[in-house]
């Protein structure tokens, strides 16, 4: 997560969302910057509204602006699976390895998924705290364009972004069946993407 206060804006750092890269690029600029722990790093709307808005509200008369960027919700998943593939993961909860992508959706769609398919929500991360101000600022992954030429307007910086921290790049599948039971059961997320 990175605090531009002089720019009164806060961009979240939502997983699997070049963050990273972001936040590689955009330090030097930044009045805070958070990059771990994860839970942190990744701070929610919400935590973000109940943590830190009040204090950096404090020295302010108007409310901070935030930025977030959203993946489209089956790419999004596929970056998770991948991510999870990774050798370092071999033999931990968290490893997607012996799986198909297929049944790292299903998992992710019960009520109660292993480990390795708890990953959260993009709908859940842009959720306000109670009756607290939206995101301000929303942009698709698939638009880097549009949100780099917004950051060095509304920053008056030119950058350079970095690739970092990226899946393993492998082709997945899902079957008919699964993409639509996903696409019923996290409608919410794509309508907001």
């Amino acid at each position: 997560m990175l605090v531009f206060s002089q720019k009164n804006l806060a961009f979240l750092s939502m997983p699997k969302t070049a963050s990273t890269s972001y936040i590689h690029a955009l330090s030097p600029y930044a009045t805070i910057t958070v990059k771990g722990p994860p839970n942190f790093k990744h701070m929610s709307l919400q935590k973000f509204d109940k943590v830190l808005r009040p204090v950096l509200g404090h020295n302010s008369q108007k409310t901070i602006e935030t930025l977030a960027v959203i993946r489209h919700p089956l790419d999004w998943m596929s970056s998770w699976y991948r991510y999870r593939l990774r050798d370092s993961l071999d033999c931990s909860e968290n490893s997607t390895a012996g799986i198909t992508f297929d049944e790292f959706v299903e998992h992710y769609m019960r009520n109660d998924p292993p480990r390795f398919a708890r990953i959260g929500n993009q709908s859940s991360f842009l959720k306000p705290a109670g009756d607290g101000p939206k995101i301000t600022h929303l942009f698709q992954y698939e638009d880097q364009i549009s949100l780099v030429e917004f950051l060095k307007n509304r920053l008056e910086k030119e950058f350079e972004l970095p690739v970092t921290n990226v899946s393993p790049k492998i082709r997945v599948q899902i079957s008919p069946e699964t993409e639509k039971k996903f696409r019923r059961k996290c409608a919410d997320q794509f309508e907001l993407w």
